[in-house]
């Protein structure tokens, strides 16, 4: 009964296995829901939430197939299908016996940039540093992580990253790595060594912009020469693991906005000539820089520009820009509609 439970389409197996950490201390089991809150490491230990009547309601969604907090998320993204290789690994309870074993981290605000379309920066710092996943995690977490997800905040900036990559890699060298970052740093010796220790999974390179005009307007503080000279650096780095048998997924993405939709052709062909996977995202939560605050007459050459990428055989990973795309269809057939009355 309970391989069949996995086995259905509307399964996933992240509440059984993974918690999420914000800089605001609010803790989720997945980023796709919305970072739908489960408890705040201010109320609440890490140990208290994971089994708590949040996560357990969560979980026996999942163990009844009557999905209600993530059915938008699973419909629009099928998120769920990104992580049906741990689908083994799940023990159906809604009380779970195992730590997580995945962790989603975002322990810190600070970053060196100050996007338009981002507010964790201004998030705070330090709300982890007494908590039991510091206390508890080399005993009772970290040993049994399979997988880790890192971001910022900018990660590659903060203490707390280099502190929790020693801490599991003291004890846990199986564990899996993905980090994303913003890129805008030297690539130096300090990071390639800790990378090199790793089993990386994938970086994932956000850029926003492919100019120096549009990269500079929407990456407040950012320099964008070194920020794509550090790409490049990431490249070649990806090609030597790769001679060792150690490849990685190499991601690069583009949060779509009113300033540069226009140049998402150019951001694909740079990805496709470095072999990068590309990511198309929405803006969220800054409806003034959403495409959707154009005007209906304005569709038609963001279609022209847009649909020609999305329809042909480059592969997108996590994040299709589907709302904006589904809402530019449906205008260009009420305008192809009207003109033929």
């Amino acid at each position: 009964m309970s391989s069949d439970i996995k086995k259905r389409d509307n399964f996933c197996s992240i509440p059984f296995l993974q918690l999420q950490l914000n800089p605001l201390g609010n803790i989720s089991a997945c980023c796709f829901s919305g970072e739908h809150t489960v408890g705040n490491i201010k109320d609440n230990t890490l140990k208290e939430i994971w089994n708590g009547p949040e996560m357990q309601k969560w979980r026996q969604e999942f163990i009844s197939g009557d999905i209600k907090i993530c059915k938008g998320p699973m419909k629009n993204f099928e998120c769920h299908k990104m992580y049906t290789h741990l689908n083994d690994m799940v023990d159906l309870d809604v009380i779970q016996t195992q730590n997580p074993r995945r962790l989603d981290l975002r322990l810190n605000g600070k970053c060196n940039l100050e996007c338009v379309m981002c507010d964790v920066w201004s998030q705070p710092n330090g709300l982890y540093e007494n908590c039991d996943l510091w206390t508890d995690g080399p005993e009772k977490i970290f040993p049994y992580l399979v997988e880790v997800d890192m971001l910022g905040g900018e990660p590659f900036i903060q203490k707390d990253t280099f502190k929790f990559i020693d801490a599991v890699s003291a004890v846990n060298s199986q564990c899996r790595w993905g980090f994303i970052t913003n890129s805008s740093y030297v690539f130096n010796e300090k990071l390639r060594s800790t990378l090199d220790k790793l089993e990386l999974r994938h970086i994932h390179l956000s850029m926003d912009g492919v100019s120096k005009e549009v990269y500079e307007k929407i990456r407040k503080k950012g320099s964008f020469e070194k920020t794509f000279a550090t790409i490049e650096e990431y490249v070649k780095y990806r090609s030597e693991r790769r001679s060792k048998n150690r490849d990685f997924v190499l991601f690069g993405s583009f949060c779509v906005q009113k300033d540069n939709w226009h140049e998402i052709g150019q951001f694909l062909d740079f990805c496709k000539k470095r072999e990068m996977s590309p990511i198309l995202q929405s803006v969220i939560g800054r409806s003034h820089l959403s495409l959707n605050q154009l005007s209906v007459a304005e569709y038609d050459g963001i279609l022209q520009v847009i649909l020609p990428y999305l329809n042909s055989d480059l592969r997108y990973a996590v994040l299709p820009l589907h709302e904006d795309v589904v809402r530019f269809k449906q205008e260009r057939q009420k305008l192809d509609s009207k003109a033929a009355t």
